[in-house]
Parts: C-alpha cells; structure tokens; sequence
C-alpha cells in the first residue's frame, strides 16, 4: 500500500502542483481511503518529502551508468546523456513542480534537483579526467562546469521536447547535444 500510495501521489503531484494535490485524489488513485493515506505517512507533507526520496533514489540508481563504456568519448557522452534522459523523462512531473515551487519548498527542490546530480556530475568528471589522461581531452577542461552545463542542456532539451516548445525530437536533441558538446572539449 505504500508503494501505491507514493506512486499515487507521484502522478498527483506532478500534474497539479503542490499546493493544488489532494490527499483525497491521492488517495483515490491508490484504491484507498485518506485514512489509509493518513496512517503511513501523517501529513500531506510527509508524503511529499517520502515522494521527493523516493525519487531521488530512483534518479540516482537509475544515473549509475559506467557499464557500458566504450572509451569514445562521443558514444560515452551519448550513454551519459540517454541515461541521465531517460532518468528525467521518468521524474519529469516531480522535477517540474520542484522548479515551479522550488521556492517555497527549497528543501525537497535541492533534494530531488540539485543532490541527486551530483553523484551524476561526479561519474562524468571521472569519466573526463580519464579521457583527458589518454590525451583525447582537453588538459585545460574545467570537468565540474562541462558536467553542470551538460546536464543543464540535456534537462532543458527534456523540458522543451515535452511541452512541444523544440522541433527537435529526443533522439535528435541527446545527438546535437553530445555533438556540440565533444566538439568543445576534443583534443
């Protein structure tokens, strides 16, 4: 019951916000009654922070992406950029209300947001700095700032592609994305 309920409020959360979620709907989408909801997690905001965790383990589990490296460095970008993709296509609905109500649930937003990348971020750096090592890289790369703007660009390609603001399909982004970003740091 309380894997429906955190997937419940999952879907509850990321298609009204925060604010506009109900333990009610919650709790309707679960198959149970408030009740229910009430006795596993207390308050509204408990499940919220126990949805946001969940996440979070999630995204991070699903980033660990080392297997599977070729040593190319365009075809391992790729990998970086379809696994870190596909994490947030998953928590898109969360990672959304989190930047709109970042503010005024700064806790959960650097939680979900800004923790979880940087395992992520670290994976990458490594990655570089081996490269750089065998001299396919760029020995002057600052590798923290490729790895923030990577993402950051692959996260707003997400963002774009899904509300129908980029002509660029997904494929096509996480392409362009590791081309221009190889280009930039290629010896």
């Amino acid at each position: 019951m309380r894997r429906r309920l955190i997937d419940a409020a999952r879907e509850e959360f990321g298609e009204k916000g925060i604010d506009a979620a109900t333990t009610r709907g919650i709790a309707e989408r679960a198959g149970c009654n408030e009740v229910t909801l009430f006795r596993h997690f207390e308050t509204k905001q408990k499940l919220l922070a126990a949805v946001v965790h969940e996440t979070s383990a999630e995204f991070r589990s699903l980033c660990e992406c080392r297997e599977g490296m070729t040593g190319e460095l365009r075809a391992d970008l790729l990998r970086f950029a379809t696994v870190y993709n596909a994490s947030m296509e998953r928590c898109e609905g969360m990672a959304r209300v989190l930047i709109g109500e970042g503010r005024r649930q700064p806790n959960l937003a650097k939680e979900l947001i800004g923790d979880v990348l940087g395992p992520f971020h670290r994976s990458i750096e490594c990655y570089l700095k081996e490269r750089m090592e065998a001299g396919l890289v760029r020995k002057d790369l600052k590798v923290a700032a490729f790895a923030e703007v990577f993402t950051a660009a692959l996260m707003g390609g997400m963002l774009r592609r899904t509300s129908g603001l980029s002509k660029l399909k997904r494929e096509g982004w996480l392409q362009q994305t590791v081309d221009l970003m190889a280009r930039s740091v290629e010896v």
